[in-house]
């Protein structure tokens, strides 16, 4: 199973942070660094869960499983907001 941006949104990135904006909602959204990471790692091409947590725990001092259950749940949350879709 893979990952992708949806193209119900737009994003722009400020500083290390980065905005979004649910064009059919009218709804912004922020990301943290961590969250941003995720967000870059997804514009390229899908990606699975396992290459975000790679991609997260080479940068940050995080433990796998930690990295994990943080993704799944931001995840979780993107998909909620129709911000990211599943594929694959």
């Amino acid at each position: 199973m893979k990952y992708k941006l949806t193209s119900q949104q737009i994003a722009s990135h400020v500083g290390e942070e980065i905005v979004i904006l649910n064009h059919n909602k009218g709804a912004y959204y922020g990301l943290d660094e961590v969250g941003a990471l995720v967000w870059n790692n997804l514009e390229g091409e899908p990606k699975t869960l396992e290459a975000l947590c790679e991609a997260v725990t080479d940068e940050y001092d995080i433990d796998a499983e930690t990295c994990r259950g943080d993704i799944e749940l931001l995840l979780e949350d993107l998909i909620s907001e129709k911000l990211v879709e599943i594929t694959e």
